[in-house]
């Protein structure tokens, strides 16, 4: 990795992103996330790092906002403590509620749900597994965008119905991730946010990401030199990462990759990475909003 123009605001480290290759043109990218069947290829990603500059987020000037770049930095204090999150109820009874009422206050939004979410433990081996399944859920290397446009449709109608659905997608509609740090500051592979005014959407290619029970789909992302990267230094304990996967509204900044990546420097001292990320469903159409059904799409992540 290049050591040059290493500064307090600006990194030079490698992200991982999807090979600019001819395949993509006729096969759709796709990673199982369990050991398929008779030795089928857990997936056909053909990724390669590239050089990036990395900006210091806390050096924009006004600060960033989810309008604006689509990420933000948000302060939220948060109830739960360190072993309430081993506790996947409490996470979704207590975690989940508070993020849910404090978007809804934040961005004027009539209802907000929490999706999923995803605890990440990095483990010692990481990123190099000898082709093994992690045991936890890892950071992610790859840089890509958690949720596409089409798939966010689909899933406001398996949660409401075909009639509230249309409802609400008349009205503006979001999909934002909020990424939690448990061990601050962040010095292990720390998250990259690239500025959605920056991205070209034609460097987005839908993925399956595919589970035991039911198929996801994401958005795997090709380098390109116009994209700007930020990260956040000195990550405090009541700070969250907010990005947008989808707006409905504003297609110029409506989707923010993101990924991983080894900060400079740290030699193996810092402290393993520990994070939660939950997606959330905001919506905004004014409306009784009727009690959603169960869904079956798993995690996506950060």
């Amino acid at each position: 990795m290049s050591t040059e123009r290493q500064t307090e605001d600006e990194l030079c480290v490698p992200l991982y992103f999807l090979d600019r290759v001819d395949l993509w043109k006729t096969v759709k990218p796709y990673n199982f996330q369990y050991y398929p069947k008779e030795d089928f290829p857990r997936h056909n990603f053909q990724h390669s790092p590239s050089e990036t500059r990395v900006r210091n987020m806390r050096a924009c000037v006004p600060p960033a906002s989810l309008d604006v770049q689509g990420f933000a930095v948000h302060r939220l204090q948060t109830t739960m403590t360190y072993s309430d999150f081993d506790d996947e109820a409490t996470i979704e009874s207590v975690y989940c509620r508070e993020l849910e009422q404090h978007f809804k206050s934040a961005l004027g939004a009539k209802a907000v749900r929490a999706l999923d979410f995803q605890l990440r433990r990095r483990e010692p081996e990481f990123p190099y597994f000898g082709g093994k399944l992690p045991l936890k859920p890892q950071p992610s290397l790859i840089t890509h965008v958690d949720v596409t446009p089409d798939a966010a449709e689909a899933i406001i109608r398996e949660l409401y119905g075909q009639d509230a659905a249309s409802q609400i997608l008349q009205s503006r509609f979001q999909i934002i991730t909020v990424w939690r740090p448990f061990r601050v500051p962040v010095r292990d592979w720390p998250l990259a946010i690239c500025d959605a005014t920056s991205f070209d959407q034609d460097d987005l290619i839908p993925a399956d990401i595919i589970y035991p029970k039911w198929i996801a789909e994401n958005g795997m992302v090709h380098f390109n030199e116009n994209q700007k990267w930020y990260w956040l230094p000195d990550h405090a304990h009541d700070e969250v990462l907010v990005f947008k996967a989808v707006d409905s509204d504003d297609p110029r900044v409506s989707a923010c990759p993101h990924g991983a990546f080894p900060l400079p420097g740290q030699n193996g001292s810092a402290l393993t990475r520990e994070s939660i990320d939950v997606r959330l469903l905001i919506m905004y159409a004014d409306m009784v909003y009727p009690q959603p059904k169960p869904w079956s799409t798993g995690p996506v992540g950060a």
